[in-house]
């Protein structure tokens, strides 16, 4: 089976990790009878908050994906999200914690609103810094994963429906259907979102790829309050086009620990890799 590296972050989680908000599994369902004396709730402060991971300044987390293949082979990896929100940017710097022969990945990754995200790799071996828009799918070990998913779905570059009612299993969830802004470079031009009317989270994600084909669902499975914050701390992931299925864990999380600004930069990922390769290699 392959290795699929720190996908997902993710998933929906890396943003999708720690935004405040939660629920359980849902099956598609129909459009509920509308109620016209009941207001949608507000959708875009739930997305806000998501963005935003509820308004701190840092985060850092430390995650645990597993997969497990048609035949039922399991593979697993463990890796590391710094994320901090300055100004008019967000960075985000992803690294693989193991398997030993992967520690050499990382992703940076810069977020500016209006603008389409510039994130970077670096190959130690050709010193080769490659620069990489939010679409660009990246291999490991055969496995494929978009930068976005590495970003946490990047739910600010979507414009999104005002959203309606749907009824699944007798529970009433706010359906939203999100669209890609021009010019984003995005992997999934189109995201249905699933939020949760009584308790302002979201639920659930369905993924279209650039030809409007069903890729992948994300289901939020667990939630704990950490630091005061309610953190989704699993998710399940529905790979349908590599026939995998994921679970995402959240291992450990601080928030406003005052990470550096030199950990977001070019200099720091080649310094980083060239000396996850250097360990490697020896």
């Amino acid at each position: 089976m392959t290795r699929y590296a720190f996908i997902c972050t993710l998933m929906i989680a890396c943003a999708a990790f720690f935004f405040s908000g939660c629920s359980g599994s849902a099956q598609p369902g129909e459009a509920a009878k509308p109620e016209a004396t009941r207001p949608l709730p507000d959708i875009g402060e739930i997305v806000d908050r998501m963005v935003s991971y509820d308004g701190c300044r840092d985060i850092t987390a430390e995650m645990r994906m597993t997969a497990v293949d048609g035949e039922g082979k399991k593979d697993q990896i463990d890796f590391k999200v710094q994320r901090k929100y300055a100004g008019d940017r967000t960075m985000t710097f992803i690294s693989v914690l193991a398997p030993n022969d992967e520690a050499d990945k990382a992703i940076l990754a810069i977020e500016k609103p209006g603008a389409e995200t510039e994130a970077f790799s670096y190959l130690s071996g050709l010193k080769k810094l490659t620069k990489l828009n939010s679409g660009r799918q990246l291999g490991f070990h055969g496995a494929r994963v978009s930068v976005q998913e590495l970003l946490g779905m990047e739910l600010n570059q979507y414009t999104r429906s005002e959203g309606e009612r749907v009824s699944e299993s007798g529970r009433e969830l706010i359906k939203v259907t999100f669209r890609e802004k021009p010019d984003r470079g995005l992997a999934f031009p189109r995201i249905e979102g699933y939020f949760s009317e009584s308790e302002s989270a979201p639920v659930r994600f369905d993924l279209y790829d650039q030809q409007d084909r069903l890729a992948k669902k994300v289901r939020i499975d667990e939630i704990k309050t950490i630091s005061d914050r309610r953190t989704i701390t699993e998710v399940a992931i529905d790979d349908l086009q590599q026939n995998l299925k994921l679970t995402l864990v959240t291992r450990n999380v601080s928030f406003d620990s005052g990470i550096p600004d030199a950990i977001f930069t070019e200099n720091h990922l080649i310094a980083y890799v060239d000396k996850a390769s250097r360990i490697i290699d020896k």
